[in-house]
């Protein structure tokens, strides 16, 4: 099972119950990817607010989490959704996704405009 990880999996308040769930899929061979969309949106947020991401470097490391590139096919099937202005990066990481066969682990209801129930875990 492949699984990518939004930004609202990964925050601070999610990070215990996500961890939880990351462990039981993974022993059960689950793969784990978050876009470099969502890596560039947590450590803007880290960075932002002036924070080290100690813990998130290790949490990726941890976990063997890996970080999957954007390219061209993604946002050309993103551009095809139609996504309003404010739903461009919840388009582009649904198509990362989609091109991996994986489901969405997130607390972000947006993403069921872009995949189908069944591939969306909302928290």
């Amino acid at each position: 099972m492949k699984v990518f990880l939004d930004t609202s999996a990964l925050s601070d308040e999610r990070r215990g119950l996500t961890s939880e769930e990351l462990l039981k899929h993974y022993s059960a061979g689950g793969q784990f990817y978050i876009s470099a969309i969502t890596h560039l949106q947590i450590l803007w947020g880290y960075f932002s607010a002036k924070m080290s991401s100690e813990n998130y470097s290790r949490f990726i490391e941890s976990t063997d989490l890996q970080v999957a590139p954007v390219i061209r096919a993604d946002a050309e099937e993103a551009a095809k959704m139609k996504p309003a202005s404010s739903d461009l990066l919840d388009a582009l990481i649904a198509s990362c996704a989609k091109r991996s066969g994986a489901s969405v682990w997130t607390s972000d209801k947006d993403f069921l405009k872009f995949l189908p129930k069944s591939k969306v875990r909302l928290f």
